[in-house]
């Protein structure tokens, strides 16, 4: 789980992954360094929005079970 100085914008985290996949959309000829930076990142960001994610699934999880019991 993240903690209060290290929160997760998840948010920010989608949209700047969905501007990498619009980069790569418009642009019909396509800069392989860029290219290489940017494949770069958004696998960053989706390493990191699954393991948000993940988090956010278990916390819920907990919770559930919290009212079961």
């Amino acid at each position: 789980m993240t903690t209060d100085s290290t929160v997760f914008d998840f948010k920010k985290a989608f949209e700047e992954l969905e501007g990498i996949n619009a980069w790569f959309s418009r642009d019909s000829e396509i800069d392989l360094s860029q290219a290489v930076e940017k494949y770069r990142r958004g696998a960053e960001l989706v390493k990191e929005i699954r393991t948000h994610l993940a988090e956010v699934e278990n916390e819920f999880r907990e919770i559930k079970e919290g009212l079961e019991n």
